[in-house]
């Protein structure tokens, strides 16, 4: 079903005219990622090749929500579309959207007048209330009086707008952030991104997520201390006494099930199911809540990994089904990690599989166009490791070796230490014996 189309657009800043994809199709289902850009006014933005203004494109709008049986037309007053012609052109588009899953909504449809009312009745059908949607704006204005306040004055603004400093109060100022961003505007992203941690810094609430959050690093890095002291080659029995050591500190148990959840396989509980029936019968009952404690723990790692893949896998759909990827891939590369990329990767192996060459094309093509934008946001030395990892051949390896790695200082080897750990701890044995052979040659490499 097509939910975009071409069209030229004229700059109001220098003139310029230039084409750009607008969508006139919004199905939550077939794309969910239009909906939320629709929400946080990113829906049809373009910004001008010549200036670097960015407008939103207005132009007629079918909503479709199937699940919540919700369908909402919307054509732009300033357009100018006269009533009939209006009909015409929502016609038109009903006719494009699949007939099979037609129901008795399709031919009452309902229909939004401004943008914002389009954005109120989906909220409304969302469960946001109206009374919701108010403190929504008040939080908007309040952000905007931040946002105008000299820094001189800011502390004595949080001071008396504390209660309202929460945590929602805080996301929203991080979404404003991320629409300036679509909207090419960095620096403004920037100015709210830096008054954000300022508030951070002078609010109550800010002070407590600093803290919780401090207080979170220390452990990780004492667990990390822990594990690393291990050696290279930890035993089941090795973690095992770290999980006793860590028996009444659930943090440091969370942190040690986060950082090496493959060491609690099945095996380790076996082991651990053995070693409670052997010991003294008044600690018993103690070890089997830490062991239930430890399953709970493992199986949150699990579910969060799990819906971390679905969040990727539906995020590379969305990439597949965008009419410009390139903008779409830069405005999402946030969520560009880890997982996403060994989503990306198993779809490419499975169309090779499949044989499939022009799914596999156009997925390393995605591919390539992600690792563009990942470099770009790398610091040096990440950017050097990949590029080692990444080489074509060993020739290749230690050509980048013998003329980069002097730009580098021990630093260099911190990281890669960093990274074999996190490899180590998310079970790619064959990243961590790359990296590590790649260690002893930049070893050598600053040594010489």
């Amino acid at each position: 079903m097509p939910t975009a189309t071409q069209t030229r657009v004229t700059c109001p800043n220098c003139g310029t005219q230039y084409p750009a994809i607008v969508e006139m199709i919004i199905d939550v289902q077939e794309n969910p990622d239009a909906k939320m850009r629709l929400l946080t006014g990113r829906l049809n933005a373009v910004q001008c090749p010549n200036c670097g203004v960015a407008i939103v494109v207005a132009t007629p709008l079918v909503y479709h929500d199937a699940e919540k049986e919700l369908l909402i037309t919307f054509v732009p007053m300033e357009l100018g579309i006269p009533k009939d012609q209006q009909e015409k052109v929502i016609g038109d588009l009903l006719r494009q959207m699949p007939t099979q899953s037609m129901k008795g909504y399709f031919f009452q449809p309902r229909t939004a007048l401004t943008m914002q009312g389009l954005v109120e009745q989906i909220l409304h059908a969302d469960g946001v209330t109206p009374e919701m949607m108010e403190q929504q704006r008040q939080r908007a204005r309040l952000i905007e009086q931040f946002l105008q306040t000299p820094d001189e004055e800011l502390e004595a603004l949080v001071k008396e707008h504390d209660a309202d400093i929460d945590g929602t109060f805080l996301q929203t100022m991080g979404l404003f952030a991320q629409q300036a961003i679509a909207g090419g505007q960095q620096q403004a992203a920037e100015a709210i991104l830096a008054t954000q941690q300022r508030i951070m810094q002078l609010s109550t609430y800010g002070k407590e997520i600093i803290a919780d959050a401090q207080q979170q690093e220390a452990v990780v890095r004492e667990v990390e201390q822990k594990i690393r002291a291990l050696g290279q080659q930890p035993t089941r029995a090795d973690f095992m006494k770290l999980v006793l050591e860590f028996a009444d500190q659930d943090e440091h148990l969370q942190a040690l099930v986060g950082l090496v959840r493959p060491a609690f396989d099945y095996q380790f509980f076996n082991d651990m199911t053995t070693f409670i029936g052997q010991a003294p019968a008044d600690e018993r009952d103690g070890l089997e809540a830490l062991r239930d404690r430890l399953v709970e723990l493992t199986q949150a790692v699990d579910q969060e990994a799990q819906v971390a893949m679905q969040e990727s896998a539906a995020l590379l759909q969305a990439i597949l089904q965008n009419p410009n990827p390139d903008a779409f891939i830069q405005e999402n590369a946030a969520l560009l990690d880890d997982t996403f990329m060994a989503v990306l990767s198993a779809n490419i192996q499975h169309a090779e599989q499949q044989g499939n060459i022009e799914a596999s094309a156009r997925l390393k093509s995605i591919y390539q166009k992600v690792m563009q934008v990942l470099q770009a946001s790398m610091s040096p030395e990440l950017r050097f490791i990949n590029q080692l990892l990444s080489a074509p051949s060993q020739a290749d390896a230690d050509r980048l070796l013998k003329e980069q790695a002097s730009n580098f200082g021990p630093g260099l080897l911190d990281l890669m230490d960093a990274l074999m750990q996190a490899f180590e701890a998310r079970g790619e044995t064959m990243l961590v014996e790359r990296v590590k052979a790649l260690r002893g040659q930049v070893e050598t490499a600053l040594a010489n």
